[in-house]
């Protein structure tokens, strides 16, 4: 909860992170031990391995090739299957082929690629993604078909098997391991007449325990908007159906099933630099409201999630535990990492990275000796790579027991920033991250010495997944200079107990600017000028600056606060948000003095706080009363000569660019130096 009151807000994570104890050697379960216990037991005694091979080189064959999926037969045999693209075409429209690969040693050796698609007359088909079905042994490989000219972007409405002016559903199966395939069109039964471009969400998908095949598709809505929805079959594949969209903002997705039975949809999307996750308790005909993961950084790639173990009992903790493969970036596709969860996704502690360097889509599978595929394009769209790896490689560490989860701390601060002498309210929100209910326990703030404050607070016993909220009173005292000040609270739970630390933005000095404007910006033309109030902030060199918004809109730049000379090229000092993500900048005929970026976007429609310090230290941006960006370089308007216009809501350059806003800002101050 956010209140206007509030100054800060400190989300308190349970993970649940541990220590297994190593056995002498490994050892056979008991009879009767849960299953997964036998992977648990291998985890600490095992030797890390990765080892990797090539299944396809762009330029040796084909102009390209792209697109991994890959998945385990019961029988153990591998199946990657990946595209070929014959000519220079980025996607469909184009000369693009399915290739299939087999290894029947845990992707030691492969077979020759053999085609399972490969159109004439200027058609193409690409996109894979693997499915299998572990009781009857079927698998499918899904792909897109496009007819000549077809391709995402531009196919057309309407559902019927034998147009030429829309995507199609295609796929290919295989009752024999692989060796042969059989080519079908499920167009009519699963696309929406009124949707435009579809496909299949390339990588894998899954079967739940129930038996049901599920597949993920991404879809043009009629308005241009992209949304995710399942395909799937409850008779091993005779027939499919479609579940309903969930969206918009969606793209290339992937589901998996969590040890309660729901599915969890992760999916790439374009308005964030993080992923966006979604729940169903239907098997995947409907979910709820996707949001953001924000540790799950990823610069709109695609990426894949897998349950370590399925086979795990629900008893067993390993039944939690998830593998998750991306470019975790927020900029560009390389750094292609692997991460482990202990919870069912609700965090991500372990990581691995593969490859550093340009990399992309990857898909994940597990082998059946009990290691994982991995499956990905390096370079990043040199080479079709598989790597093989295990959990000593991983360094995979989850506990047996979670009922006493340590605590770790996020925090966020609403109102942007404490002000010395004014009291505040620091909210300490304390979520169970486990997948047992926490224990009760108390939450204790540790204040530097001379603050105001108040004694622990009681926390009741937390379910999984759930949020308890405390909230103490703080006054930093008169005289504090600005700056970043220690704010700790200590959590205790059953045994466990546990102090986090949070820097704290503390801000002096007195107002220069304070603007209540309580105004909705539409983007389009509206703005305020606030030139009026230039000759008290034009001089500053230090100070804070912050603005207090809700967006409406996600334009390429939106700007909340601008100073310009509007006749010189690139002259300003500018806090905004591009594409949703905080941004600022002060530079002088296009030399930048200070740029920041954030890591995240915060165009959701929930208030927040962008503050912006400038002190003898250097600049550094805040969301929220965390710092996310900083430079040792201090620049604010009096580094910038020239200025000639202060405006909220717009920027306006030499070229007649507007950079308009699309929301709600509440408030705007400028604080001197201290």
């Amino acid at each position: 909860m956010k209140t206007a009151r509030s100054a800060s807000l400190i989300t308190l994570l349970a993970l649940g992170a541990g220590l297994l104890t190593a056995p002498a050697a490994p050892a056979a379960p008991a009879a009767d031990a849960p299953a997964g216990a036998a992977v648990e037991q291998r985890l600490t005694t095992e030797e890390p391995l990765f080892e990797s091979t090539v299944l396809a080189t762009s330029g040796q064959g084909a102009h390209t090739y792209r697109i991994p999926a890959l998945d385990t037969l019961p029988n153990g045999t591998l199946i990657a299957a990946y595209d070929r693209r014959n000519d220079s075409a980025a996607d469909l429209p184009g000369n693009l082929d399915v290739m299939v690969r087999r290894s029947t040693d845990n992707g030691l050796t492969w077979s020759t690629p053999q085609a399972v698609a490969d159109h004439s007359g200027g058609a193409g088909a690409g996109d894979p993604s693997v499915v299998v079905d572990r009781i009857t042994g079927r698998v499918f490989v899904f792909y897109a078909y496009g007819p000549p000219g077809i391709g995402f972007f531009n196919s057309g409405t309407g559902n019927a098997d034998d147009s030429t002016t829309t995507l199609h559903a295609d796929y290919a199966y295989s009752d024999d391991g692989g060796v042969t395939w059989t080519t079908r069109r499920i167009t009519h039964a699963i696309k929406n007449p009124a949707w435009k471009g579809m496909f299949a969400s390339s990588g894998t998908g899954i079967q739940l325990s129930t038996g049901r095949l599920v597949q993920q598709y991404a879809f043009r809505h009629a308005d241009g908007s992209i949304w995710a929805a399942s395909a799937y079959s409850d008779d091993h594949g005779t027939t499919w159906q479609m579940g309903n969209p969930v969206g918009p903002l969606m793209d290339e997705n992937k589901t998996v099933e969590l040890a309660d039975g729901r599915v969890m949809l992760n999916s790439r999307t374009s308005s964030a630099t993080t992923r966006l996750v979604a729940y169903s308790s239907d098997g995947g005909i409907t979910y709820g409201t996707p949001v953001p993961d924000d540790e799950l950084i990823d610069p709109t790639n695609n990426a894949a999630i897998l349950r370590y173990d399925a086979t795990a009992g629900a008893q067993s903790p390993a039944s939690h535990w998830l593998l998750f493969s991306n470019t975790a970036s927020t900029t560009t596709r390389h750094n292609l990492t692997v991460r482990m969860s202990c919870n069912d996704g609700l965090t991500w502690p372990t990581s691995r990275v593969v490859e550093a360097g340009g990399s992309a889509y990857s898909t994940l599978a597990r082998l059946a000796d009990g290691t994982f595929g991995l499956l990905y394009e390096s370079g990043p769209y040199q080479r079709i790579t598989f790597a093989r790896f295990n959990s000593a490689w991983l360094g995979a560490d989850c506990p047996p027991d979670q009922a006493h989860p340590k605590l770790a701390a996020r925090t966020a601060v609403a109102d942007g920033m404490l002000t010395a002498g004014t009291a505040g309210t620091i909210e300490v929100r304390v979520t169970n991250h486990g997948h047992l209910p926490s224990l009760p326990g108390s939450a204790t703030p540790v204040l530097p010495a001379g603050w105001g404050g108040a004694a622990a607070q009681q926390l009741p016993a937390i379910a999984p997944g759930e949020t308890a909220t405390v909230t103490f009173p703080v006054t930093p005292p008169t005289g504090t200079a600005t700056g970043e000040r220690d704010v700790s609270v200590t959590l205790a739970s059953g045994a466990s107990t546990t102090t986090t630390t949070t820097r704290l933005l503390v801000v002096a000095g007195a107002k220069v600017l304070d603007s209540a404007l309580a105004k909705d910006f539409d983007g389009t033309t509206s703005y305020t000028d606030l030139t009026a109030s230039l000759p008290a902030v034009a001089p500053l060199t230090r100070g804070v600056l912050t603005v207090r918004f809700r967006t409406t809109k996600t334009p390429v730049a939106g700007t909340l606060l601008s100073a310009s000379d509007t006749a010189a090229p690139s002259t300003n000092v500018t806090l905004s948000l591009n594409s949703g993500v905080p941004h600022y900048e002060a530079r002088v005929n296009g030399v930048y003095s200070a740029r920041l970026d954030g890591t995240r976007s915060l165009a959701d429609g929930i208030e927040h706080t962008l503050a912006v310090a400038v002190t003898d230290s250097g600049t550094a941006l805040y969301a929220d009363g965390v710092r996310i960006a900083s430079t040792t370089t201090p620049s604010l308007f009096g580094q910038t000569p020239g200025l000639v216009g202060l405006w909220a809501g717009r920027n306006v350059d030499s070229g007649g660019a507007q950079w308009l806003f699309g929301g709600r800002i509440e408030r705007l101050t400028v604080h001197g130096p201290s």
